[in-house]
């Protein structure tokens, strides 16, 4: 069980490099397409890749929110009830955000699949490239808000949830 709690601190870590890298990636084409633009020599292909790259980059994203809390929350009503009920709430959320994200999962693998032969023009590579964002990206977020899930069940009411050191955004 170490191990594998190893493996996916590991891979959680990856996956936050992997986002940064995209923003930046996506920050730094954008800015040189424009330039290039300016002075006549259009990148054609620029607004292709930083359409891959931010597809990916919403859903790894996402999941790297998702596990440090950084999304947004309305407790306003939820905090003036009783740690059980607030506990219970808690979970029946999540509960509907995993339903959420399955409907994601399977829609995203047909979108994928269904546009597997569509191809983008400029960098010869298929639309599903794009799609398959939805789905993994998706299947992520379920992971991390399972493990979320169990989290919650097992903390007592009443007693805060321990977050990653320094993930937590709120």
């Amino acid at each position: 069980m170490q191990a594998l709690k190893k493996f996916y601190a590991g891979f959680c870590r990856l996956e936050e490099l992997i986002a940064l890298l995209l923003l930046a990636g996506i920050t730094i084409l954008v800015f040189v397409s424009a330039l290039m633009r300016y002075i006549k020599m259009p990148l054609n292909w620029a607004q292709d890749v930083a359409l891959v790259a931010f597809a990916w980059m919403i859903f790894t994203g996402s999941d790297v929110a998702i596990r440090g809390s950084g999304l947004i929350g309305i407790d306003i009503i939820a905090k003036h009830f009783p740690a059980g009920v607030r506990k219970s709430l808690d979970i029946v959320f999540k509960v509907i955000i995993m339903a959420f994200l399955c409907v994601l999962i399977v829609n995203g693998y047909t979108m994928t699949l269904t546009s597997w032969a569509r191809q983008i023009t400029t960098l010869h590579i298929s639309y599903g490239w794009v799609y398959l964002s939805v789905p993994v990206g998706a299947l992520l977020m379920l992971i991390s808000t399972a493990i979320k899930l169990v989290e919650r069940v097992r903390t007592p009411a009443g007693q805060e949830i321990a977050h990653e050191e320094g993930r937590d955004l709120a």
